[in-house]
């Protein structure tokens, strides 16, 4: 049986799935002659806004990287603050954030693999001198270890701050500060800042992993 913080991501990603191919279909149908309007316009300035990001940091090779980027900024986005709408928030779960480790882990490993064939990133492991090569293994597990925990460390955090809040006080009275307080600030603020925050540090390692000189 899943848990329910498996459940509450399986959930998320079916409606993104549903929302990103309804808008996908919006967009396709849209006329380039006519002006943007409607919440469409906001979607795409947004996509937009990303896209320009991400060219900063990868330049010519941005659209390799950018729906997968996105992707993940939009999983954690709405992952982050499901708790909102009553279901338990999947980055509580340890499994699940340090699944969220092993991915960044892999995604960097690969693509710098792909960029500079298995050999040319086995030099890049063992620079300055091969003698630092398990120092440099150490590093990229722990790099990404810590994008993991950081997300399960500050989304639990706010779970728990939450049941502080409703035990501490009686029930009624804990209303108004977990509507006007901790949900804003911790279900909200934090969980949106919590997925910048890891998209960010993504997109900069994985922005050094493949770095070439074209780039």
């Amino acid at each position: 049986m899943l848990s329910p913080n498996m459940a509450s991501s399986i959930i998320v990603i079916i409606f993104l799935m549903i929302i990103l191919s309804f808008l996908g279909a919006r967009v396709a149908k849209m006329d380039p002659a006519k002006p943007i309007k409607g919440p469409i316009f906001l979607v795409i300035m947004l996509i937009d806004m990303l896209n320009n990001l991400i060219k900063n940091y990868f330049g010519d090779n941005w659209k390799k990287f950018a729906p997968m980027l996105i992707g993940i900024l939009l999983y954690l986005g709405f992952a982050n603050t499901v708790s909102l709408f009553g279901l338990a928030t999947p980055l509580s779960n340890i499994n699940i954030a340090l699944g969220f480790s092993l991915m960044a882990f892999l995604i960097i490993q690969v693509s710098a693999i792909i960029a500079h064939n298995p050999l040319g990133r086995l030099k890049d492991l063992m620079s300055p001198i091969p003698f630092l090569f398990p120092l440099n293994i150490i590093g990229e597990i722990s790099t990404t270890t810590a994008m993991g925990l950081r997300l399960f460390g500050n989304i639990l955090s706010g779970a728990v701050i939450g049941v502080i809040v409703m035990n501490i006080l009686p029930t009624l009275v804990a209303i108004i500060p977990m509507t006007f307080i901790v949900h804003p600030i911790f279900n909200i603020g934090f969980g949106l800042i919590q997925a910048f925050v890891y998209f960010m540090l993504l997109m900069i390692f994985l922005s050094i992993a493949v770095e070439t000189e074209e780039v």
